[in-house]
């Protein structure tokens, strides 16, 4: 994959992207909680969580307009890009706190009685899924996942311990609502919602304050909407009418 490069872009949380071959190229590096020279890491203080190159300060992780642990790790990624490309410093920082991240991909609709509620339509499998699970649980609380639509056949068991880890309780909707709950079983608490206007009432009855209401499906959205993007614009609109 490297072969030709002169820079590499390496994941330090992913031993599969180092290069075999080194001669030759040089290396940008990111990862979290890494600091090293000609590295994008993360460390913390008193203020926060910070994205660092090198030994210095760049910005807040709350700064960001995006949530989640693994869009910290694109920020971080898109900042070694830049940089092996020579932009500078000064404006790509600017420029990765000014970005508010695209429409149904963990998107943050609002908050409401300490409830933040979050938009992932664009979560039309089970990878994608487990990585937002994994990625927004909030620091003092745990998830409403709202999970469900068109499987396609796929296999839903690896969503089994992230949710029962991560989450109070599962909304389920769609086609393959039964299918869901046979597979979560008694792992942890769901009910199937009639609608998708019962589902985003029932999650904010599930939910605690400090929870996250999510909508992360798993399933893509043809049972029921005409596109991911119709099903992410009707939770928006049915949250922001709470």
């Amino acid at each position: 994959v490297y072969r030709g490069a002169k820079n590499a872009i390496v994941n330090l949380d992913d031993p599969l992207s180092t290069p075999m071959a080194r001669d030759s190229l040089r290396f940008l590096c990111f990862g979290f909680n890494r600091i090293n020279p000609e590295t994008f890491s993360t460390r913390d203080d008193d203020q926060g969580t910070w994205i660092t190159w090198g030994f210095d300060n760049l910005l807040l992780t709350r700064e960001l307009g995006l949530m989640g642990r693994h869009n910290t790790s694109n920020v971080m990624a898109a900042l070694a890009l830049g940089h092996a490309a020579g932009l500078p410093m000064a404006t790509m920082v600017e420029a990765v706190k000014a970005f508010r991240g695209l429409p149904h991909r963990c998107e943050f609709v609002r908050s409401l009685e300490g409830v933040d509620y979050i938009n992932d339509s664009k979560g039309t499998n089970v990878g994608a899924t487990v990585a937002a699970i994994e990625s927004l649980v909030p620091e003092q609380g745990k998830l409403v996942l709202i999970l469900g639509g068109e499987g396609k056949g796929a296999d839903f068991s690896p969503l089994v311990e992230p949710v029962a880890r991560h989450c109070r309780a599962v909304v389920l909707i769609g086609r393959d609502a039964p299918l869901l709950a046979s597979v979560l079983g008694d792992r942890v608490p769901h009910v199937a919602a009639g609608s998708f206007e019962n589902a985003v009432t029932e999650a904010r009855e599930l939910a605690h304050a400090g929870d996250r209401v999510l909508l992360s499906p798993a399933c893509a959205s043809f049972d029921m909407f005409r596109d991911y993007n119709d099903r992410g614009d009707q939770f928006r609109t049915l949250v922001e009418a709470l």
